[in-house]
């Protein structure tokens, strides 16, 4: 008679990792957690920060950080409740979705991500932008613009921004 091997001898260290992270990220979401705290969840997640103590994100704010890709979030930074960002997008043919273009999410410094925003595709969101409540960010937007709508366009640009830059 042959012996049967329990499933759990086949569990590997990255599932828990895996679970770990995937924990992190939820509780970091839940309105009960200061954001001081949330930042260092997130950090723990791999959300890679300038400076999270300049930086405030709100409750319910998903990142999805997939492999070998990173979210990276610059100084001064206040992202709203319900925010989405993500580090890939489904490339659809006719035949369907058969694959993701996956790429780094890049917040630099000054930026505000207004409420329920999201954010996909591999993009970089240049210095003092505005990113307005709803709006779907699908491309790269310049530093010191406001850009909002489905998908995300100008709709103008942040007062005297030209005299701040470095």
């Amino acid at each position: 008679m042959e012996k049967h091997s329990a499933t759990w001898n086949k569990i590997s260290l990255s599932f828990f990792k895996k679970g770990f992270k995937f924990i992190l990220l939820h509780l970091s979401m839940q309105f009960f957690v200061p954001p001081s705290l949330r930042t260092k969840l997130l950090k723990l997640y791999g959300i890679q920060f300038k400076n999270r103590k300049t930086v405030f994100i709100g409750t319910n704010v998903l990142f999805d950080n997939l492999k070998n890709v990173s979210t990276s979030i610059g100084d001064n930074v206040l992202i709203t409740s319900g925010a989405k960002i993500l580090n890939h997008f489904p490339i659809i043919t006719p035949e369907g979705v058969s694959e993701f273009s996956m790429g780094n999410v890049i917040i630099e410094d000054n930026v505000f991500i207004g409420m329920n925003a999201l954010i996909i595709k591999p993009v970089t969101i240049g210095k003092g932008a505005v990113i307005g409540a709803g709006a779907v960010v699908t491309k790269d937007v310049p530093p010191g613009t406001i850009v909002g709508g489905n998908p995300a366009t100008v709709i103008g640009y942040t007062k005297d921004f030209s005299k701040n830059l470095e």
